[in-house]
């Protein structure tokens, strides 16, 4: 690693800067206490200690799974008398030792002692196989079942979010720690094993230990070459010390130009996304030129910033004061062996076997205590990874504060009859800037709308339509001003009721990896609960079959069921399947090793066509899906509705579709309140009994569609401009 900066942070000097090819590391030393730098191990014991109290909830946790009690304890068993093998076969190689001092004192061979070596010797390395297989045979179940509990808690603890909380970056990385790092592990079992092998090791280790003491305890120079066979090995270690960024408070950034732009430029050509864009622009061959020009100027100091760290921590302990010692230490076994052969001649046999197996055991030897030092430290962050694991858990929302106190809050309403005739909203001097931005979304908005009236929202993009129908849904709370639903302060409602009177479309709608009748009937949640409690005890979808008149309803008033009826699959069509096809890595059209050409037609038809998504609907038929969810939650559970929101609901849709929309949106309001977004003006706003013309985050101007464009403001203006390209 570089030398650090003679960089000066006079209001932060516990700041340490240090260059690390194009990354720049800027480490907080006040953070990790001076005995943690001086013990590189006291980091990992204090993450141990802090840990050990969620580690016993995942011991209780794991017992309550029934399955688990007999394979945990056939596993224990395994482990333990696995890790006595290696020590039963040095037992029986150091037997040899005792053949060879026979051979030489009485120049024969002990053929019983010898026959007892060699049959003890297959059996333990028999018994390491048999072992090793049943280990296998039972971690399998018992990881699975480990990860179908947890994978529950995970579930949960992400679902409970709401949407600041869950974009906030400190929250997404304090998940991806607690997450396993692979997707065949889990980080209960990753745990479990490695707790197990720290143990397991040490007793490995402790048996071996005593075992080779009393084999060379009656040998000549025995222990003079175990300890330095020992010191060669411990020496030869050179390990890159990671534990201050491991444990400690660090930010790693660079500005390098040429770095960031091939990483862009990476991403740009490995992204499907922009492929289209690619192809047909023929940008290939530009960015080709300019990924190269630009990794040519930093080609030696490129990389990630953990394989840049590790790479120059290893250079500059490659070559040391340690190394010259390590080159010593490496040659004196074998001179101690060469001045005791020419002492003594006759002992030739038995100091070879002696330095055989010397060197042997003490590389597995090393080997194991170095596994035991480095799983300490891994065990330290599989620890944390199950304190992180519980804490998900308890993250604290910053809206959605009843999630887990459903009773909190004013109930609302108090009568569900009442949200037939609609919800009355009024913003008082609201302000909103969004998390990680310095610019105001909002900017002191006042307006009120009254019980079943509709609302028309107007301006263009990024004026912040969006941001009133995001703050009344509440999924995030304003910086400033006041939000009264019903003339009740909107903080002090229960959130679950209040999400519950309202149905929203936003322009950024999404269309979950389910199928199309499961994305719609998600809109009427009340009866998907209900079905889904009848259906637990049963295999069956709580999407039934017999709600499948209610979703056709829903998609016929969403404009989408014409187009769904025509998929070969209908309403169980998926439009992104989570679950993929996996294709053998040579591609169509290609010939494979054989020398025949590939084709994968026979296989997809006999298959009867893929499982790839469909790619075949437009983004106005997608919208007309997502719109079908509304009406599902609009429509169906009208008794449980006052309020709709639309934003921006005809972006993708043609004058046609657009028109007959809104020609079914007025008709099916009734006296629902509904705010509809929308940058177009259209027939809708002719029926508003309020518009609101957005600019610069602000209402610059309100009232109905006649009085506005008596006053011949902006609104009018741009009527007029949207119209005269109709004339």
């Amino acid at each position: 690693m570089s030398k650090s900066k003679k960089k000066s942070f006079k209001k932060y000097p516990n700041i340490k800067h240090t260059k690390v090819g194009v990354w720049d590391l800027y480490e907080d030393t006040a953070a990790i206490p001076p005995s943690a730098r001086i013990w590189p191990g006291f980091s990992s014991g204090m993450v141990i200690v802090k840990a050990a109290p969620y580690v016993w909830r995942m011991i209780k946790d794991v017992a309550s799974i029934r399955e688990c009690w007999s394979l945990l304890l056939g596993y224990l068993a395994v482990e333990f008398m696995a890790c006595l093998m290696p020590a039963l076969s040095l037992y029986y190689s150091g037997q040899l030792i005792s053949i060879v001092q026979t051979a030489v004192d009485h120049r024969k061979v002990d053929t019983s002692l010898l026959m007892r070596v060699a049959v003890g010797n297959m059996v333990a390395s028999l018994a390491s196989r048999t072992l090793q297989y049943a280990q296998q045979r039972i971690a399998t179940p018992l990881h699975l079942h480990i990860k179908a509990y947890y994978s529950v808690h995970i579930f949960h603890a992400m679902s409970r979010l709401d949407v600041p909380t869950f974009e906030d970056p400190a929250v997404q990385r304090q998940i991806e720690l607690s997450l396993p790092r692979h997707a065949h592990s889990s980080t209960a079992f990753d745990a479990v094993t490695a707790s197990l092998r720290v143990i397991t090791t040490a007793i490995q280790l402790i048996s071996q230990f005593t075992i080779l003491l009393n084999v060379l305890q009656d040998q000549p120079d025995g222990l003079l070459l175990a300890i330095f066979s020992f010191a060669h090995a411990f020496f030869q270690r050179t390990e890159v010390n990671m534990s201050s960024i491991q444990h400690g408070i660090w930010v790693a950034s660079t500005k390098n130009e040429d770095y960031i732009r091939t990483e862009g430029l990476k991403r740009a050509i490995g992204n499907p996304a922009h492929r289209k864009e690619i192809v047909a622009a023929g940008l290939g061959a530009y960015l080709l030129e300019e990924y190269r020009h630009a990794l040519s100027r930093i080609a030696d100091k490129t990389g990630d910033f953990f394989e840049v760290l590790d790479t120059q921590a290893r250079l500059k302990d490659g070559f040391s004061k340690f190394t010259i010692f390590q080159e010593i230490l490496r040659g004196l076994p074998e001179i101690i062996f060469t001045l005791r052969a020419v002492q003594k001649p006759s002992t030739i046999p038995l100091s070879l076997v002696s330095l055989n197996l010397i060197t042997q055991t003490t590389k597995a030897f090393t080997f194991q205590a170095f596994s035991l030092y480095d799983d300490t430290g891994a065990i330290a962050d599989k620890l944390n990874a199950v304190r992180l694991l519980y804490k998900i858990i308890k993250i604290p929302n910053r809206v959605n504060i009843d999630y887990d106190s459903p009773y909190l809050g004013t109930s609302f309403p108090e009568e569900n009859s009442s949200l037939s005739m609609g919800v009355s909203v009024e913003f008082r001097d609201v302000s909103f800037i969004y998390p990680g931005s310095t610019s105001y979304a909002l900017k002191n908005v006042s307006f009120k709308l009254g019980k079943g009236q509709l609302c028309v929202i107007v301006g263009n993009n990024g004026s912040g339509k969006s941001t009133i129908l995001k703050l009344i849904s509440r999924l995030y709370d304003p910086a400033e001003g006041q939000i009264l639903i019903n003339d009740i302060d909107i903080r002090t409602l229960r959130l679950s009721d209040l999400r519950r009177a309202i149905s929203v479309l936003f322009q950024d709608y999404t269309l979950f990896p389910l199928s199309i009748r499961d994305n719609i009937a998600l809109g009427d949640l009340p009866s998907l609960m209900s079905s889904s409690e009848s259906c637990i005890s049963s295999s069956s979808s709580s999407t039934t079959k017999s709600d499948l008149s209610k979703i056709r309803l829903a998609a016929k008033l969403g404009g989408a069921a014409s187009f769904i009826e025509r998929l070969p699959e209908g309403y169980d069509t998926y439009l992104d399947k989570p679950v993929q096809d996996y294709f053998s890595p040579v591609p169509d059209g290609s010939k494979n090793v054989f020398g025949r050409l590939v084709d994968y037609g026979s296989i997809k038809g006999a298959m009867g066509g893929t499982s790839e998504h469909n790619r075949g609907l437009s983004g106005g038929q997608m919208q007309r899906i997502a719109l079908s969810r509304t009406f599902m939650r609009s429509v169906v559970s009208e008794d449980a509705v006052g309020m709709l929101l639309f934003d921006e609901p005809s972006a993708s849709l043609d004058p046609t579709a657009e028109h007959d929309l809104f020609e079914r949106l007025r008709k099916l309001r009734g006296s629902k309140t509904m705010i509809f977004s929308s940058h177009r003006f259209g027939n809708l706003t002719r029926h508003a009994d309020l518009i609101l013309y957005m600019h610069e985050s602000a209402v610059v101007e309100e009232g109905r569609h006649d009085e506005l464009l008596k006053k011949e403001g902006e609104y009018a203006r741009i009527w007029m401009l949207q119209a005269q390209a109709f004339l």
